[in-house]
């Protein structure tokens, strides 16, 4: 069964690369523009640090490595789920999601994942290589350890992004006219562009509780060898409650749904 879904998400994806490749001007452009946005975000990280050695206990190539994170999971929800979530309000209105869920597969996961948009594929690769340079300014080593966990919360954190991108379709169902969704997805990355810390409380404690701080400064504090572990069984759990909360959200928004002609 698994196999089979995947084969279909391989079809599907196939067909998204093949259609957005014909436009290969818009896709060097994006790519361009991608480059652009980092310079300008690594160049704005460093007015901070003219003066000062380090900002609420981070130092400039700590700082770098979050926004990197930042980039690189901006990146994937751009690639993997924003094409979907934006298409999801007319497959509810124009009656495709009946179509959809006549079909003998997981209409979550086609709804979901089904669509990539590869345009936006060099911002993960850009983020990662801006978090290598982070590490090396900051004069870390990265131990198998350390990289260990940093994959593992990373994981997590693309986990936390699908299950809100679930949700937002889930509500999508119900509300039938929602628009720009999107917007919701995107606040939440954008708000762990910097490690949380720099927040005030009550801001910092609000980011850890959403959970933004498991986005991009968990993951990068374990890069960097600074989180207590303790975090990563709560990530994992939080992680999964997260796609649990989501998975139930869809099937009672599916229960309510009444199809295009109801």
């Amino acid at each position: 069964m698994i196999r089979r879904q995947l084969r279909v998400l391989r079809i599907c994806w196939r067909a998204a690369v093949a259609a957005d490749l014909e436009y290969r001007l818009q896709f060097l452009s994006a790519a361009a523009l991608s480059a652009f946005w980092m310079v300008w975000a690594v160049a704005g990280a460093s007015v901070y640090f003219r003066f000062a050695g380090s900002v609420a206990g981070w130092t400039h190539g700590e700082v770098l490595v979050v926004i990197g994170l930042f980039f690189t999971l901006n990146g994937l929800r751009q690639t993997l789920l924003q094409p979907n979530l934006e298409l999801m309000s007319d497959h509810v209105r124009r009656g495709t999601l009946d179509f959809l869920l006549t079909k003998p597969f997981d209409a979550q996961l086609l709804v979901s994942l089904g669509r990539v948009r590869v345009t936006n594929l060099l911002d993960p690769a850009l983020g990662l290589v801006l978090t290598t340079v982070g590490v090396g300014l900051a004069g870390r080593g990265v131990s198998p350890g350390r990289l260990a966990a940093f994959l593992l919360l990373l994981a997590c954190a693309a986990v936390l992004l699908y299950a809100l991108t679930v949700l937002l379709m889930a509500a999508t169902v119900v509300l039938v006219a929602a628009e720009d969704l999107d917007r919701v997805s995107f606040a939440f990355v954008e708000l762990s562009r910097f490690p949380v810390d720099l927040y005030r409380d009550p801001a910092r404690t609000l980011l850890t509780v959403v959970p933004v701080a498991f986005l991009t400064t968990y993951p990068g504090a374990a890069l960097l060898g600074r989180l207590d572990p303790r975090l990563l069984p709560v990530a994992v759990l939080v992680a999964a409650g997260a796609v649990a909360l989501a998975t139930a959200a869809w099937r009672r928004a599916l229960r309510t749904y009444a199809g295009v002609g109801g």
